[in-house]
């Protein structure tokens, strides 16, 4: 074999292994698009259901509002109930914000890394006010709306038994809550999944952009 023949079929093999990465990038670019289209799918299906969800309890809070089940006497037993219902409606703004945010992306095979660096920019989106939001909401709901049945309480206990009976049920929960927090219930994991789909990416990028240089 001459010098031309094997210049030949150096050139037909460089040709063929780069055919065979960019084929293995094209299959590992649509896999994870397939992967992270599907949770990003499931994202957007939640958001859906806890804007549902939120819209009923706003409801029931207009209810208690309007019929007073709870056999309320005084405008300050009220105060919960109308926290309660404010911070549903700021977070229901907040995931509707985000949610339309999220209609306007869509994962394909040649988008996968922009839409990806879209969806984590909205998770990372400074939210220091949805954020002191949820901390007054909690607390309305652990503290107050407990303390609210205290006035009916006072009647019938006597001030000191009518503290400490409330105080059970307020210590109950926020023993849960604090346990929920402590083992990650209201940590997103999502985005950390679509971060680790964005890194696998571009470390995919980065290997094939290697090769091409080396070639």
């Amino acid at each position: 074999m001459n010098f031309d023949e094997l210049q030949a079929v150096w050139k037909a093999y460089d040709r063929k292994l780069q055919t065979t990465q960019e084929l293995n990038e094209r299959i590992l670019r649509s896999m994870i698009a397939e992967r992270s289209g599907n949770r990003f799918s499931k994202v957007r299906r939640n958001y859906i259901l806890g804007i549902a969800w939120m819209a009923l309890w706003l409801a029931f809070s207009a209810l208690v509002m309007i019929g007073n089940p709870f056999d309320y006497r005084y405008a300050i037993q009220y105060v919960p109930i109308v926290i309660f219902g404010t911070g549903l409606i700021i977070l229901m703004t907040e995931l509707l914000r985000s949610l339309l945010t999220f209609q306007k992306i869509a994962i394909t095979h040649y988008n996968v890394g922009e839409a990806l660096t879209r969806i984590i920019a909205v998770y990372e989106r400074p939210k220091r006010f949805f954020k002191y939001t949820i901390v007054v909401f909690l607390f309305s709901q652990v503290v107050l709306f407990p303390l609210s049945f205290l006035p009916r309480n006072i009647d019938t206990m006597g001030l000191g038994p009518a503290m400490a009976e409330r105080l059970i049920p307020i210590s109950i929960t926020a023993l849960l809550i604090f346990l929920a927090y402590k083992l990650g219930a209201f940590k997103e994991r999502h985005v950390d999944k679509f971060r680790e789909d964005l890194n696998e990416l571009q470390t995919l990028r980065a290997m094939s952009d290697e090769l091409i240089n080396e070639n």
